[in-house]
């Protein structure tokens, strides 16, 4: 298992979003149209989805053309271990699916990485300038939820 793993959403203005993932120093980049796809919700129910002890999970980011599909799967016997595949795929299906990379990480440092990516947009979007000409809200019920479920769970992390 890998622990040197993070992440980065950046959101872009007019629609387009870019996630970074940097897996032992190198960089995949996947372009997320929102048009199509709500990254920031998809984050915050993958996240409350893992602090519901869900086995599997799965999120689909649209990209023009194209889907990105994240993979997500618990460890039967080590179950705060994550398996984590992420693939291109010609439609949301899954059709003509590459595997782009896949790692394992601990759940709670894949809940961090992720959680401040959502915590960073979040203060971000509370700034009028930024929020200019960036599609979709924030999903604040999700993201309440969120920090409400992280105080039980790893109120170190907040």
């Amino acid at each position: 298992m890998e622990d040197n793993i993070d992440f980065l959403l950046i959101l872009n203005k007019y629609g387009w979003n870019t996630f970074l993932l940097n897996l032992n120093g190198a960089i995949h980049e996947i372009s997320i149209s929102s048009v199509f796809s709500e990254p920031l919700y998809d984050v915050a129910k993958l996240l409350l989805s893992l602090l519901s002890n869900e086995d599997e999970m799965t999120m689909h980011w649209a990209d023009e053309p194209g889907w990105s599909i994240f993979q997500i799967s618990r460890d039967k016997t080590q179950r705060h271990i994550l398996s984590v595949e992420i693939g291109i795929a010609e439609d949301r299906d899954g059709s003509q699916y590459e595997k782009m990379v896949d790692f394992r990480i601990k759940q709670k440092q894949f809940l961090i990485v992720m959680f401040y990516q959502l915590k960073k947009n979040f203060h971000l979007l509370s700034e009028k300038s930024f929020a200019k000409d960036r599609e979709g809200e924030f999903p604040y019920d999700y993201y309440k939820e969120l920090v409400k479920r992280i105080a039980v769970t790893y109120p170190d992390i907040l």
